[in-house]
């Protein structure tokens, strides 16, 4: 299969504000990571670009609403809790919260999956504008020692699959965790990526957030959570160098 890797474009701007909370900012990399297992049949992704040699613009929503909507959470313990909810038609939020010993999390998938139906190749801007909000919180008892207390993190990506499970592109948006202390913050994202779209080929656009929790003591507590809101994809495709040749020499 010849798949081309996208790349990201330049657009990649985006502004940071964050609000401490009695310690210090959130680290990276405590593991865990955003759910990325995506299916749709083909009924159930619209086709795009038709024909040969087709341009093209879906704002989603706009034209057309995200058609891939996951949500998941799970607990173990007595006083544990994980949510994953559909805001809006624009937002999506997902929690963890336990207190004493337990586990939680929340997931979430907003997307859109389509099939390119060009019979030649197409390039294609992806645009993904979001706004996030993340906190971290926790409660410990005083003089508690470091084994105890609790881990947990908030994840957001942005991924572009086709129909086969191949991830092409996996863009971090938020990956922060409980490791360096309780946290507020916010963020925008207005993200552009370059693609190549192979002709009769099924692909998926989506945002993926998790919030998960784990406390391993009596008289400890913590919350994370991930809302994204504002979140619009904008999809702009055109012929490639190649495929708008191939049209003007009336190639059958």
């Amino acid at each position: 299969m010849n798949l081309r890797n996208t790349s990201v474009r330049v657009v990649k701007s985006f502004c940071l504000t964050m609000v401490l909370m009695s310690g210090l900012a959130l680290g990276c990399g405590e593991g865990g990571a955003a759910t990325t297992s995506i299916r749709l049949t083909a009924a159930e992704r619209p086709d795009i670009a038709m024909g040969n040699g087709t341009s093209g613009t879906i704002n989603i929503p706009g034209e057309t609403a995200f058609n891939y909507p996951k949500f998941s959470s799970g607990q173990e313990g007595n006083d544990a809790r994980g949510s994953a909810i559909r805001v809006s038609n624009t937002a999506a939020s997902c929690s963890a919260e336990v207190t004493g010993e337990g586990n939680a999390w929340g997931a979430f998938q907003l997307g859109y999956g389509f099939d390119h139906q060009s019979t030649a190749e197409s390039k294609c801007v992806i645009r993904v504008r979001l706004n996030a909000k993340e906190t971290a919180a926790e409660t410990l008892p005083a003089g508690a020692e470091a084994k105890i207390k609790p881990t947990g993190l908030v994840n957001l990506v942005f991924i572009l699959k086709d129909a086969n499970g191949v991830t092409i592109t996996e863009e971090t948006l938020v990956n922060n965790s409980l490791r360096k202390g309780p946290r507020a913050a916010s963020v925008s994202h207005d993200v552009s990526f370059d693609a190549t779209l192979l002709p009769d080929h099924g692909y998926y656009v989506v945002l993926s957030g998790r919030s998960e929790a784990s406390v391993k003591a009596e008289n400890v507590a913590t919350k994370l959570a991930l809302e994204v809101s504002d979140i619009s994809i904008e999809l702009k495709w055109s012929p490639t160098k190649t495929a708008s040749t191939t049209t003007d020499l009336g190639t059958p």
